[in-house]
């Protein structure tokens, strides 16, 4: 099982005038018993980045084993990992997009390489680790 799965639901129906119209819905879900592992062999959190607004000066730590409950930012689940939570802190006060795939060249901010990490997500290119 992967952290990340798809079902797709196709609805086709009459609208008001009569034509034919179809819609694809899908929807993700995430079970616990495995996480993708990505390209840089850190674990894929979230595949979709997330706005935090980030105050001047102040001392935060990004997770960059994926492994954290409190995205993006570190809790100490990494000690069971070789990685470390990247410190950083940042010169303006002001929203900033923050990475939660892990796959940024560009840590702890988004540069969005995300896309990339869903699209091998997609297609299996990443590679499943259990979850002990």
């Amino acid at each position: 099982m992967s952290i990340l799965r798809t079902s797709m639901n196709l609805s086709c129906g009459l609208n008001r005038l009569g034509a034919g119209a179809c819609r694809l819905n899908t929807v993700m879900t995430v079970p616990v018993r495995s996480i993708k592992v990505g390209p840089k062999g850190t674990y894929v959190a979230k595949l979709i980045p997330t706005m935090v607004k980030l105050e001047a000066g102040k001392k935060y730590s990004w997770c960059k084993c994926g492994l954290s409950k409190k995205q993006p930012f570190c809790d100490g689940a990494h000690k069971p990992t070789e990685f470390k939570p990247v410190r950083f802190e940042v010169e303006k006060s002001k929203s900033y997009l923050m990475c939660r795939c892990k796959q940024t060249g560009n840590q702890p901010f988004c540069d969005l390489t995300h896309v990339k990490v869903m699209v091998q997500a997609f297609t299996g290119q990443l590679k499943d680790k259990p979850l002990s």
